[in-house]
């Protein structure tokens, strides 16, 4: 633009050839101007001096005429001069003032094509009647066209569902709402449709009406919102629902009113000797196997209403109404499909056989809950029977168990609990790299019957967790951590902050329960406890089980200063997807993977694939059952950044632990040896 005013300045006189259209209007008003005004003083000039010829007398006329013609003539040409320098000089301002307007068009012109090309949205403008003027970029990439090849073409095209005249209509209904956001479909190049969101509003330019469209490709987001919503309802190994799906459908099955047979039906399948799989073959084929059976009981049991993996290798399938009367036989046939299949896990085959536990039960007259416990006894029973058949529940088949079941063992968690036969042990985890790391105790829970025998962990959180007794349970635990060590862990995190923790295990059915947070933040409050100076560990597959509600209480808990870990990593769904939605800390290695980790190949690939990933995610990885020296070792070289087991420490009492005391700067190292059992290193 520059250079058109420099040839404005040089050549005065034909400046046509560089000024635009409008200046040149403005010229040509100019000219006719200047045309009317020379011939009215052509016209003036020429009665003056017809006047002035009659007045003078015949003897001077010549002379009179010669000074009239001349006087006339200076007057004709100054004013022509005036006129012309006057038009000139108004003729360069015009010039030159639109030729500014049109150099800071065109820069405000590239502003806005260079701001266009840089948006990651389609930006298009159509005019009032729909059609495309304006078409950046991301909108050429995004609906896969040249913007060359959409100027003048119909917004229906891309958009089909977009009624312009609709939006304009309600634009002008409603003038305060400002510019509406519409959930539409595009169409690319290909005709392939694509979810989109379009920012629609009115816009107007040298007083013409457009319509401004912002889109943005919503593909992606939907494909994260499906992938989420499949976390919270299915279970990602086998695709069926998961237990708090299947919970909540349980919850909701009525009566049939007006049915001959009102009753409905719910088995329990439970497949056959599944930790002699997992222990011989490994969890790897532990879950393929889990994998194939989803596909083969979704085959055969479509009829059913709802189907649904509770935990490790049960599956739950509900039927509803007439399906009811298929239960059975689907259930047998189910039975004898999977023993005749063949599974094969790296070239080795094994054959899989199931039990099955059927109950058929009106719901106005038990629970659905109930059934489900019904179901269990039943299944409970066909394995007692002999395995690899199904097991129709029948009254009697509770009494028979029920010296050996966990109905028995529900009532004892209960005394245990008010007569104070739970005890609270603390186990060790070690800093395998550096000696600045944070020092942890792990929380164990053990309990003891009415004769003072201790009763294995895993039967009694097992049947507290299907019976939903682990709330109270984890309650109690909590209290009595924090009522007995709030001195210590205040004085610690005083002393060195964020050097301790202690982590406290939650169960799934704890996350469930709504009133948790508030309490667990009462009991913080209460006893003064740093949040930094606590750790909960969640294991893989109560995370899972309700993936929202878990992300929701760890990031709330976790902005308060606790911290998180994922326990018995690799056990349940071994899927790494849930990890990126969860605010983890720490991952701990299930101890089933690491004890064989210096002679099996199989193992040392797994603890190192999920160290890896673990520091990926930026988090601090726990292997479990460290038991030797040599294995302790073996771990530190892989780069695993802690250790549990007895190689490390064995469990205390929660009342020996008096760490605070040991790492007094003036104290002796026999201090320091004497606060813990020998057995226990840091």
């Amino acid at each position: 633009m520059s250079l058109r005013l420099n040839r404005l300045i040089r050549h005065h006189w034909k400046p046509w050839r560089v000024v635009p259209a409008s200046t040149r209007s403005a010229t040509r008003g100019y000219l006719v101007a200047l045309s009317g005004s020379l011939m009215t003083l052509g016209l003036v000039a020429w009665d003056y001096r017809e006047r002035m010829s009659a007045i003078a007398d015949d003897s001077s006329r010549p002379h009179t005429e010669l000074g009239v013609t001349l006087a006339l003539a200076l007057i004709v040409a100054t004013a022509t001069a005036t006129l012309a320098l006057l038009f000139y000089l108004r003729f360069r301002t015009l010039a030159r003032a639109e030729l500014n307007d049109l150099a800071d068009l065109d820069a405000a012109g590239e502003t806005l094509r260079a701001l266009l090309g840089t948006v990651s949205h389609g930006v298009i403008l159509t005019d009032i009647d729909g059609r495309i003027r304006l078409f950046n970029p991301a909108a050429e990439i995004l609906f896969g066209r040249l913007g060359e090849e959409t100027l003048a073409l119909p917004i229906g095209i891309l958009i089909p569902d977009l009624r312009l005249s609709d939006v304009a209509e309600s634009s002008r209904a409603n003038p305060g709402l400002g510019p509406r956001v519409l959930h539409l479909y595009g169409v690319r190049a290909d005709e392939r449709q694509f979810p989109m969101r379009l920012l629609t509003r009115p816009l107007t330019l040298d007083g013409e009406e457009f319509r401004l469209l912002i889109a943005e490709d919503m593909t992606e987001s939907e494909r994260s919102e499906q992938r989420l919503e499949f976390l919270e309802q299915r279970d990602p190994l086998t695709g069926l629902q998961n237990r708090p799906t299947f919970e909540r459908i349980l919850a909701a099955v009525t009566p049939l009113r007006g049915d001959v047979r009102p009753e409905h039906a719910l088995c329990l399948i439970d497949i056959d000797r599944f930790k002699v799989i997992n222990d011989t073959f490994g969890h790897a084929a532990g879950n393929k196997v889990l994998e194939q059976l989803g596909q083969i009981v979704k085959t055969k049991l479509a009829a059913s209403t709802a189907l649904a993996r509770l935990s490790g290798d049960e599956i739950v399938a509900l039927f509803v109404g007439d399906a009811a009367n298929q239960a059975k036989a689907l259930c047998e046939d189910l039975i004898r499909t999977t023993r005749n299949f063949l599974f094969t896990w790296q070239e080795r085959s094994f054959d899989i056989t199931l039990s099955i536990g059927l109950v058929v039960f009106d719901p106005a007259k038990v629970g659905a809950v109930d059934a489900l416990g019904q179901a269990d006894i039943a299944c409970r029973a066909a394995k007692t029977q002999g395995r690899d058949r199904m097991h129709v529940y029948r009254h009697r088949d509770a009494e028979s168990i029920r010296h050996r079941g966990d109905l028995a063992l529900v009532p004892a968690i209960g005394r245990a609990l008010n007569d104070g036969r739970f005890r609270i042990m603390a186990q060790p985890i070690r800093a395998l790299n550096g000696t600045n790391e944070p020092i942890h105790y792990e929380i164990l829970a053990r309990m003891q019957d009415e004769k003072g025998n201790a009763v294995v962990p895993d039967t009694f959180i097992a049947a507290a967790e299907r019976h939903i007794l682990m709330p109270t349970i984890d309650r109690w635990i909590v209290t009595h951590v924090f009522s007995r060590q709030s001195e210590q862990l205040a004085a610690w995190h005083e002393a060195v902050p964020d050097r301790f923790m202690l982590a406290i295990n939650l169960s799934g059915t704890t996350l469930m329960d709504d009133g948790f947070t508030a309490y667990l933040k009462r009991q913080f409050a209460e006893y003064a406890i740093p949040y930094a100076s606590i750790c909960f560990e969640i294991t893989e597959t109560a995370a899972v089980a309700d993936l929202r509600r878990a992300r929701t209480f760890m990031q709330e808990m976790r902005a308060l200063g606790t911290s998180f870990a994922v326990d018995d990593f690799g056990t349940g769904f071994a899927s790494y997807a849930y990890l990126k939605f969860l605010p983890v800390d720490y991952l701990k290695i299930d101890g089933s993977f690491v004890r064989n980790l210096e002679t099996d190949p199989v193992d040392r690939a797994l603890v190192s694939s999920i160290n890896h990933i673990g520091h990926v995610l930026g988090m601090k990885t726990i292997a479990e059952w460290a038991e030797t020296p040599e294995l302790v070792e073996r771990l530190r070289t892989m780069g695993v950044d802690y250790a549990q087991g007895f190689a490390v420490g064995r469990p205390l009492r929660l009342e020996d632990l008096r760490l605070h005391r040991a790492l007094r700067q003036d104290a002796s190292a026999q201090a320091a040896a004497d606060v813990l059992p020998r057995s226990v290193a840091l």
